[in-house]
């Protein structure tokens, strides 16, 4: 959906960079082919610099307790003036939405989509 404008993805230098941490991580770079590892890394990073609506991440919001790095996807997602926020992360998920921003699964995406 997203290569064919039909969604567009929010995010901002902080969540890519974390993205970046994650997909670095052993368990998560090991699931990519060995030789192709980091050009997979390196592609989806360049990717969403490149194609993705880049927030300046300056609101200061405080909102997930739990987990206060969550908060950075809600910044993003009033920033980006986003209509939903993709996510199964179970701290996120608990508040539902956020400023009138649904929150959802990505099951619940593909229902309410109804992708296939």
């Amino acid at each position: 959906m997203w290569r064919r404008d039909e969604v567009s993805v929010v995010t901002s230098e902080v969540i890519i960079a974390k993205t970046e941490e994650v997909l670095r991580r052993s368990h998560v770079f090991n699931l990519f082919p060995p030789a192709r590892a980091e050009a997979r890394v390196q592609g989806l990073l360049k990717l969403l610099r490149d194609q993705a609506i880049r927030t300046p991440h300056a609101l200061d919001l405080r909102i997930v307790e739990d987990d206060p790095e969550d908060d950075n996807i809600l910044i993003a997602a009033v920033e980006g003036k986003a209509n939903f926020i993709l996510s199964g992360d179970t701290h996120l998920k608990k508040l539902g939405t956020y400023q009138d921003i649904p929150i959802l699964s990505p099951a619940e995406f593909v229902v309410q989509h109804k992708l296939s």
